[in-house]
């Protein structure tokens, strides 16, 4: 999943957000077919609610923001609400044991009344007619009209969505070159690569250039959300020095300098320049 194929690229509608150059953290950047899909249903917060639309260019109604997003990332999902909730997968029926990526449906009485993804940190994002626009809403808020979930997601992609949840968490975390592994205040690249993928239980080096080492191979073409992204810096005399985790879009979240823990582009200036390798360990 999560592959870059051109029906889809020429399907996404980029947002007018900036690109991640080494920023304040937490700016937004575009939705593309090669992010996940909590970071797709974030980034399309504010988009118009429109009628029987699914796209970001027209708008969505409630099952057309689901259906746009496991669309994008190549799953086949039915287009509208009632057959979304009866699709042959994973029924989830407590709230509390819902997974980011899983689509939530609420109502009353047996009657549907919308949906949404779910996201993570008490989150679900979906059109709202009464609001004209993506929400990003509490579940709690609505837990009287919870009526259960459905889990779409592959066992790894699900993974690569925690991934992504759990580096965000550390936006703005300070940078410090050699900080010790095991604790949080502060971070260098490697260590803070080590710290996010223990805790979804992959363990991996200290060091950057012995990071790049694990998992298999991977060309820069065909990025996926969570391979691992290595770089020289001015410092490593020509060596791998330096790593971050793709995000999807040609952004990747690391932490350098100024700023600390950040998205920034790879695609364009110091990190295009000097890109090394990529390594993917989520299959």
């Amino acid at each position: 999943m999560f592959t870059r194929k051109v029906k889809q690229a020429m399907a996404v509608t980029l947002t007018a957000a900036a690109i991640f150059a080494g920023g304040a953290a937490g700016t937004a950047h575009g939705a593309a077919a090669d992010m996940d899909a909590v970071s797709i249903a974030r980034e399309m917060a504010g988009r118009d609610f429109t009628k029987g639309q699914a796209t970001p260019a027209t708008g969505f109604d409630a099952s057309g923001l689901v259906y746009y997003i496991y669309q994008t990332l190549d799953y086949d999902i039915p287009r509208y609400m009632n057959a979304q909730y009866k699709m042959d997968k994973p029924f989830v029926k407590e709230s509390g044991n819902v997974e980011p990526g899983d689509i939530v449906f609420f109502g009353s009485g047996g009657y549907i009344s919308f949906n949404g993804i779910y996201m993570g940190n008490n989150e679900f994002a979906m059109s709202s007619k009464s609001e004209d626009e993506v929400v990003i809403r509490k579940m709690s808020a609505y837990a009287d009209q919870f009526i259960g979930a459905r889990r779409v997601l592959s066992k790894e992609d699900q993974l690569k969505v925690k991934l992504i949840l759990d580096a965000r968490k550390y936006l703005g975390t300070p940078y410090v070159f050699g900080a010790k592994y095991g604790q949080t205040a502060t971070f260098d690249c490697s260590s803070f690569v080590k710290t996010v993928f223990a805790q979804n239980g992959i363990t991996l080096p200290r060091v950057s250039r012995n990071q790049a080492l694990e998992g298999t191979y991977v060309s820069r073409a065909n990025l996926q959300v969570g391979d691992l992204v290595f770089f020289t810096t001015k410092d490593s005399k020509g060596k791998i020095g330096h790593v971050g985790i793709y995000v999807g879009d040609g952004n990747m979240i690391h932490t350098y300098g100024e700023g600390g823990v950040k998205y920034s582009t790879i695609e364009k200036g110091w990190w295009n320049d000097h890109y090394v390798t990529a390594r993917r360990l989520v299959k």
